[in-house]
């Protein structure tokens, strides 16, 4: 059985600049069935994009008419400098990870920190099945 997370990430991850705005990174979530967006400067990962981080920036858009006149961009409500892991981490690890930090989805990074994939709560639970087929 592979256990490292590079067997279980999600590859080719979808990604988007700082300067995108809301709307633009709420539809390609909606066009692609995704939950979260790399946001990369120049090839380097500076944050993470969540749903949750979309829902709060147009439910606080709709609630303040100031706000509606002037489109938010992606920059201004991402999480800058999300927690990494590494291709060759374990399973484990990064699930231990994920549960102290209270995310959905860490980024997988190459000896050189290049963005290489996305480890998901959905891929978690593809590995528990996985694990389950062969002891059964």
């Amino acid at each position: 059985m592979h256990d490292l997370v590079s067997d279980w990430m999600t590859p080719n991850v979808i990604s988007v600049s700082a300067s995108t705005s809301l709307e633009e990174a709420a539809s390609l979530m909606r066009q692609r069935n995704i939950r979260r967006l790399a946001v990369i400067d120049a090839e380097i990962l500076v944050g993470i994009l969540s749903l949750g981080d979309v829902r709060a920036a147009m439910a606080t858009a709709s609630a303040d008419t100031a706000e509606f006149n002037h489109t938010p961009r992606v920059g201004a409500i991402m999480t800058p400098d999300p927690i990494t892991i590494p291709l060759t981490a374990s399973v484990a690890l990064a699930a231990q990870t994920m549960l102290q930090l209270k995310v959905s989805g860490l980024p997988v990074v190459d000896m050189d920190g290049r963005l290489c994939g996305l480890l998901s709560e959905s891929d978690l639970f593809r590995y528990i099945v996985e694990i389950n087929k062969t002891t059964t």
